[in-house]
């Protein structure tokens, strides 16, 4: 598979688990049996894509500025992946798999978003009902801790290349 229908297929995902209120494992289980054609490979980087959206979600959902799964899948490409606008419109070219791509507007206002504005539960990614723990744990560093849990996994990505 190529990027765009890895990308569809978390789409896929996330609108399963979104739907039907289930567990990321069991929803990317069932796409994999569905969808028998996607190898190891292909199922690890899906699972990749849907486990980082779901981590990240508040401050993805923030900065796409728009709702739904598919604004998720390519907030997560721009802002915490480093691809740009101009790399994923050439790598997504001509992939009949791929899903809609933002518009050149919504692009711009991804870049434009600074997660410096947001709400302080948005920034940690966390539930606003879990910020006095935080804050009674972590005192005044509870953001930057709470961001820290939400990306410990890049750093397991990053060791491994």
């Amino acid at each position: 598979m190529r990027l765009g229908g890895r990308l569809q297929a978390a789409v896929e995902v996330l609108d399963d688990i979104d739907n039907r209120k289930r567990p990321a494992g069991d929803a990317l289980r069932d796409w994999g049996l569905g969808h028998r054609f996607a190898g190891s490979g292909d199922r690890a980087a899906i699972g990749n894509v849907v486990y980082d959206c779901l981590r990240q979600k508040q401050s993805l959902a923030y900065l796409a500025g728009k709702e739904g799964n598919n604004a998720l899948v390519f907030s997560l490409l721009v802002n915490s992946w480093n691809m740009d606008e101009v790399e994923l419109r050439e790598t997504l070219d001509g992939d009949k798999f791929a899903p809609e791509l933002p518009s050149p507007e919504d692009f711009a206002a991804m870049a434009a978003r600074n997660l410096d504005d947001a709400e302080p539960h948005i920034q940690a990614d966390i539930p606003e009902w879990c910020v006095p723990s935080f804050e009674a744990n972590f005192d005044e560093d509870w953001i930057e801790e709470a961001k820290a849990l939400a990306n410990a996994h890049l750093w397991i990505f990053v060791l491994t290349r």
